[in-house]
């Protein structure tokens, strides 16, 4: 039983093992990964690396900008990865990238500003001090094969590499749940984003051939197969996501203007009878931004039964009511989104699809029967560049994976 606002809703998922279907198949990247920060990692520091982790990115179902709002999500971690080989240093901590001129380096002893990339291993081992949790300093390398800016997490993913990293070499004994609560501490204090908990979560408890309705208030995952003959297509626009820390926190403060207008201590207690109701000051743009939480909460719950109950019709009508209430309610949808939505609605074997992650740019995520993926990729793609003029998309075909761990 999930509460949505002051409304119970039932929903009897099953948590059951994942179903196998070998109707279109793709190889893990993982150990190609894992060679490669390996051989970084030897060529960099001249010995071999005490231990390699992978932390997954995720692609979000349905439940879109709900996470800061205390309410439902609905990911997948996926199987495309940051990936960090690494030993312990005696001195500072020297961190890799492929392709990079020089290291990141900073202290876990010394807490001092960072720049660039370099905030997501700096803010984790920081964060850990902080926490309590005495670490080393180490070398390290990182690979990834995550598209940036397309809305899959990347700096989750970063965060819960590193996160784990630590976690394995210093002995913490540190829960999943625990490093994705960290992981987003270093989003809000060194990276500036003021987002939920729900990337983290998704990367820390990945389950094989599932994805995972979280309630983002009291961190419960409920693990759903992925019905067997259905697969999951990131269906990129290639238009980098500009969201940007500015316009997200704006997002952020609009709902929790909305939730003090309405008298509830999130919009998770909101639901559409108090929405309608009389509120004099409660202005056309916030009701529009809450009408959105509201009414997607509502759809994710439902989509945990549509998808446990393999049922395809009710699976396409959420995913698409949940991108309209995006583009229309909360403003974060782009031309390319919209173009990349629409093309996915109406192409062969076309279960469902809706754009993912914050928006303004990255991607969209659909759900296609897996006999027709090479016919889905091919009306997408088409679809796509008639209505774009012309810019190429990317699409990936992903597996659910587990979350992050020591590979």
């Amino acid at each position: 039983m999930f509460h949505s606002g002051s409304q119970a809703i039932l929903v009897s998922v099953r948590e059951s093992e994942p179903k196998s279907g070998d109707d279109f198949a793709l190889p893990d990247s993982l150990a190609s990964l894992r060679e490669r920060v390996v051989s970084i990692f030897r060529s960099k520091f001249g010995t071999s690396p005490e231990a390699v982790v992978a932390a997954p990115g995720r692609v979000n179902l349905i439940g879109e900008h709900t996470d800061y709002n205390d309410g439902f999500v609905f990911p997948a971690a996926i199987d495309r990865r940051v990936v960090v080989a690494a030993a312990v240093s005696p001195d500072a901590s020297k961190v890799w990238t492929e392709g990079s001129a020089r290291p990141a380096v900073f202290d876990t002893n010394t807490e001092r500003e960072a720049y660039g990339w370099a905030r997501f291993p700096s803010g984790c081992a920081w964060t850990l001090r902080r926490d309590g949790r005495d670490i080393g300093n180490v070398n390290a390398a990182v690979v990834s094969d995550l598209p940036s800016g397309a809305g899959v997490s990347s700096s989750a993913a970063m965060e819960l590499a590193f996160l784990t990293l630590w976690n394995h070499l210093d002995g913490l004994g540190l829960e999943p749940t625990h490093l994705a609560k960290l992981g987003q501490s270093v989003e809000h204090e060194f990276i500036g984003v003021q987002c939920g908990i729900m990337d983290q979560l998704a990367s820390a408890l990945g389950r094989e051939g599932h994805a995972m309705l979280l309630d983002t208030r009291s961190l419960l995952a409920t693990h759903v197969p992925i019905p067997k003959g259905l697969e999951i297509v990131l269906c990129d626009t290639n238009k980098r996501r500009a969201l940007g820390v500015t316009a997200y926190n704006e997002r952020r403060a609009e709902c929790e203007a909305a939730a003090k207008s309405l008298g509830v201590g999130s919009l998770r207690d909101a639901t559409m009878e108090m929405l309608d109701g009389t509120v004099p000051h409660l202005g056309a743009v916030i009701k529009r931004r809450a009408r959105h939480v509201i009414s997607e909460n509502e759809r994710c719950l439902r989509f945990a039964q549509a998808l446990s109950d393999s049922e395809e019709g009710a699976i396409g009508t959420l995913m698409r009511a949940s991108h309209e209430s995006l583009r229309d309610d909360y403003e974060v949808s782009c031309p390319e989104l919209d173009w990349m939505a629409e093309s996915a609605w109406s192409a062969s074997g076309c279960v469902g699809a809706r754009m993912t992650g914050a928006g303004f740019g990255g991607a969209c995520v659909a759900l296609v029967k897996s006999d027709m993926v090479n016919g889905f990729l091919e009306d997408a793609e088409k679809g796509f560049k008639e209505a774009s003029s012309g810019l190429e998309p990317r699409f990936l075909v992903c597996r659910a994976v587990a979350g992050a761990g020591v590979c």
